[in-house]
């Protein structure tokens, strides 16, 4: 075997490790050993260099493995610190986590719109404050950005500057570029998605969020669609008044006696005359369920009758905050396993 298969073989088997040890309640040496299949050998071998360079420690747990007292292996809560920033038109805010997925902080970076190299000087200021100044949260080992659907690519957009040129790159490239670490930028639509909707396999889908204001994306073949909003169009208009009053989002019906469920029906069965949609999401916290799927699911087949009408799928954003789910999908980018 040469030594460019050697060096791949040893970077797997790492890997095989540290995902053991994030997906396992409790791991040890002999345990990850039969977890992994690795040989004890390998396996002491492989966790005594992870430990030297600080990405597992032994937290001083002890395991009973067969009679025998084996130390308990966790990832490095010190081993580095993950930024994430919400990011919406109203409000920018900012959560710390370490390694061990513990939040360590929660701070409001602004509390009115930022776009573009504004968003990126605020951004870079917090990181620069929390990480170089100050220096208790351990070194930066990524920076998660959760974009809302009020964001727009234009507000995205940051005008990067070096010696020899200036650019206009995206937020993601522009920090990865000032401060070289791990950067994942993402929608929170999405981001609820792939957690609520992860055992739907359809390629064609749409999702409608309903609150105070009504946005909605679709994805054509596993690839979103461009609206004039970016990632998601507003469509309010559609659902309110003639004088363009928002809807709060406990109303249950729209003004002229529509009910909201009929009012959506009608912008669905127009959505899938221009869309061959396998399903539709439909985000609303103040809804009873099963009445307003119902009377959806009505209305949208009456109105695209004979054709059978995609599935209407009534989600809930997860318990946990998505910046939680975020700090997930940073750590696992961070310590090189499959997501």
């Amino acid at each position: 075997m040469n030594k460019v298969n050697l060096h791949d073989l040893r970077a797997h088997n790492r890997r095989l490790l540290i995902q053991a040890v994030v997906e396992g309640k409790k791991s040890s040496r002999i345990t990850l050993a039969k977890d992994t299949g690795l040989s004890p050998s390998t396996v002491t071998t492989l966790v005594s260099e992870l430990i030297h360079e600080g990405v597992l420690v032994e937290s001083g747990v002890t395991i009973s493995t067969a009679g025998r007292g084996r130390k308990e292996l966790n990832i490095n809560a010190a081993y580095g610190a993950i930024a994430v920033f919400e990011i919406s038109r109203q409000r920018t805010g900012l959560f710390i986590f370490d390694m061990a997925l513990e939040k360590k902080e929660e701070k409001t970076i602004a509390v009115h719109r930022l776009s573009g190299n504004t968003l990126f000087s605020e951004i870079t200021s917090a990181v620069i404050d929390n990480f170089f100044h100050n220096k208790q949260y351990g070194p930066l080992a990524g920076i998660g950005l959760l974009f809302q659907e009020d964001m727009i690519e234009s507000d995205l957009t940051v005008m990067f500057s070096t010696s020899l040129s200036a650019d206009n790159i995206s937020l993601r490239e522009a920090l990865y570029t000032q401060f070289k670490v791990s950067v994942i930028g993402e929608y929170s639509v999405n981001e609820i998605l792939n957690h609520i909707a992860a055992p739907v396999t359809a390629k064609n889908s749409a999702h409608v969020t309903i609150a105070n204001t009504i946005l909605i994306s679709i994805m054509i073949e596993g690839k979103p669609i461009k609206m004039t909003g970016g990632k998601s169009a507003n469509i309010t208009k559609l659902f309110a008044a003639f004088d363009n009053h928002l809807i709060p989002p406990d109303t249950p019906d729209l003004p002229g006696g529509m009910s909201l469920p009929a009012r959506l029906a009608d912008v669905l069965a127009f959505l899938c005359m221009l869309f061959p949609l396998d399903i539709i999401f439909v985000s609303r916290r103040t809804v009873k369920k099963s009445t307003f799927l119902f009377q959806v699911r009505e209305a949208l087949g009456r109105l695209l009758s004979p054709t059978p009408p995609p599935l209407v799928k009534l989600i809930e954003p997860p318990n946990s905050p998505l910046s939680e789910k975020m700090a997930v999908r940073m750590r696992r980018l961070i310590l090189n396993i499959p997501a």
